[in-house]
């Protein structure tokens, strides 16, 4: 079988460790080849012999990617002779080769939230979540295989969208080994988290992701005699970052409250098993790459209670109301007054994500895609 992946829009976080973790163990004992399309800034390296890496330049902009994929990639596709046309990011071009069977992967729910789409200036992300909604729904309705990484999206789009055509399986996302804690104990401190007591978020900082909220809360908590720093790490969404700036201006906590930006990927599990508290408060997800990884570092998580949250953290971590400054703060104070809660949130979190695992991830994945025909 050969397998063209279309991986151009895969350039942030949870898209680019998905397509990382499924290459690199594309199994080797079946008759499949793989081509993937990249751009050149996508770092990929140590690939199976049976990956053949694809690039294509100038296509950063989804508009002008959009125009060559409708144009030029269907003659491509016919070109290497490909069987089946994977997309993990979830979307397909209108028209594919006649024959070819298509595989997609949801991975991105913000486009059909419309509350937080609301929160965005009329533009640019509204306008694009906007067409990835419907980008996203016709190629579900497409495909001969979707592939979704929680069971709460599943059921989500079969509301939204009734039954589907093809086949669908569930498959949640997995959790590399650096981020597990090891019995010889944590990792040493990045240098760019403090020696004291800190609270850290890493996420995309954007609208849907509550910083605003959790700065908020912590400005009650410290109020309340709480101690210790609170670190912000990601990338942003400009606009929505600068409100957070203003915000911890404001609220003066400039000594309190540090916006990080991005760190190295390979620095995060050791600042997550030196935090005093992880925190994730996001208000949409679909499978939370991030929460699995700070439920694997052995320390206490206070985590956002919405949707599918709950499906991963079940009673391994504390749930907050992220639109709630107050609730978060409620939440935060009580569980530091409660070391033996902490200690013991952290053992069974570690505990609770031991089946997560991109080596079983990856191998449903290629099961169903080889079976698709039976």
């Amino acid at each position: 079988m050969r397998i063209f992946i279309n991986a151009l829009s895969a350039r942030l976080g949870g898209g680019q460790t998905y397509l990382i973790n499924l290459l690199r163990l594309v199994p080797q004992d079946r008759n499949i080849q793989i081509f993937v399309l990249v751009q050149p800034s996508f770092q990929l390296a140590g690939l199976p012999q049976n990956v053949i890496r694809i690039e294509r330049q100038s296509l950063g902009n989804p508009f002008v990617r959009a125009i060559w994929e409708e144009l030029f990639l269907p003659s491509l596709l016919k070109s290497l002779k490909i069987d089946l046309f994977f997309s993990p990011g979830g979307l397909l071009p209108r028209r594919l080769p006649i024959g070819m069977q298509a595989v997609v992967t949801f991975q991105n729910m913000l486009p059909f939230d419309l509350v937080q789409r609301a929160k965005y200036p009329y533009g640019y992300r509204r306008f694009r979540d906007w067409l990835l909604e419907r980008g996203l729904s016709a190629a579900m309705r497409r495909s001969n295989l979707v592939i979704f990484i929680s069971n709460f999206a599943k059921d989500f789009i079969k509301r939204t969208l009734g039954e589907l055509p093809g086949k669908s399986i569930v498959v949640p996302h997995g959790i590399h080994p650096a981020f597990r804690l090891s019995s010889e104990g944590g990792l040493r401190r990045p240098n760019w988290v403090p020696q004291s007591d800190y609270f850290l978020y890493v996420s995309f900082i954007d609208f849907y992701k509550s910083q605003l909220e959790v700065v908020r809360g912590f400005d009650m908590y410290l109020r309340r005699g709480g101690a210790g720093q609170l670190l912000l790490v990601g990338a942003e969404y400009r606009h929505y970052g600068d409100l957070v700036r203003d915000e911890i201006v404001k609220l003066g906590l400039q000594d309190k409250v540090i916006m990080i930006g991005n760190v190295p990927h390979d620095e995060l599990p050791a600042a997550y098993q030196n935090a005093k508290v992880n925190i994730f408060a996001s208000l949409t997800e679909n499978c939370p790459n991030i929460l699995l990884e700070i439920m694997a570092s052995g320390r206490p998580a206070l985590v956002s209670d919405r949707p599918p949250m709950p499906e991963f953290g079940g009673g391994a971590v504390e749930y907050f109301n992220p639109s709630s400054p107050e609730d978060f703060a409620n939440r935060l104070e009580q569980l530091m007054g409660d070391e033996e809660k902490q200690s013991r949130l952290g053992k069974i979190a570690k505990e609770h994500v031991v089946g997560w695992d991109w080596d079983v991830a990856a191998d449903s994945t290629w099961t169903a895609i080889s079976n698709i025909n039976e």
